[in-house]
């Protein structure tokens, strides 16, 4: 097993992590499983071609469900 280095900064905790650890991705997502800590690369969204081009709001297949009514606004 092989271990590294945490380090306390200023914004929280950092790792030295070895070479063959190392992430191509900018950004990981964490998460907990029991005592263990997950790093995942995220990876960019990849969208199909024209997919934003095909949403259009004005098309009667889109329908927003009612929202129910607001309530009062605070008063500042």
């Amino acid at each position: 097993m092989q271990t590294a280095e945490i380090l306390d900064t200023a914004q929280g905790q950092a790792v030295i992590l070895p070479d063959e650890y190392r992430f191509a991705a900018s950004t990981v997502a964490i998460r907990r499983d029991g005592d263990a800590v997950i790093l995942e690369p995220l990876k960019p969204a990849v969208w199909p071609e024209g997919f934003f081009d095909s949403i259009h709001i004005t098309d009667p297949a889109f329908r927003r469900p009612d929202q129910g009514s607001l309530p009062a606004a605070p008063s500042l």
